[in-house]
């Protein structure tokens, strides 16, 4: 279901959109039908979207390279949702508990002598 909301990006943002876009244009430009730039896989051959496993691992990266909590960058990379407290009622059930089984995944996990 398509969202009507709209976003505005700030200039850092745009700048890694168009940066990713000259990577694609050079990568594929005999390819005239890939335009789906924001999936785009930079160590790929041949275009398609980055694995859906790899996009939650760079999404916890990124959680821990700003300092997120490592319960919550352990459960962006489980679930491959970003929950805010703001957020949370916008999730359907399945996701919230996902999101919260693997928030107790990690403290089983950081609770068990290495």
């Amino acid at each position: 279901m398509p969202s009507n909301r709209k976003y505005r990006l700030n200039s850092e943002a745009i700048a890694a959109i168009r940066e990713i876009q000259k990577m694609v244009r050079a990568k594929f430009s005999s390819d005239r039908y890939f335009d789906d730039v924001l999936a785009f896989d930079p160590e790929s051959d041949a275009p398609q979207p980055s694995a859906e496993a790899k996009i939650r691992r760079r999404m916890g990266d990124v959680a821990d390279a700003v300092g997120f909590a490592p319960d919550l960058a352990y459960a962006i990379r489980k679930t491959g949702l970003m929950v805010t407290d703001r957020g949370k009622h916008l999730l359907d059930d399945a996701q919230l508990t996902a999101w919260n089984e693997a928030i107790d995944e990690y403290n089983r996990l950081a609770r068990r002598p290495q």
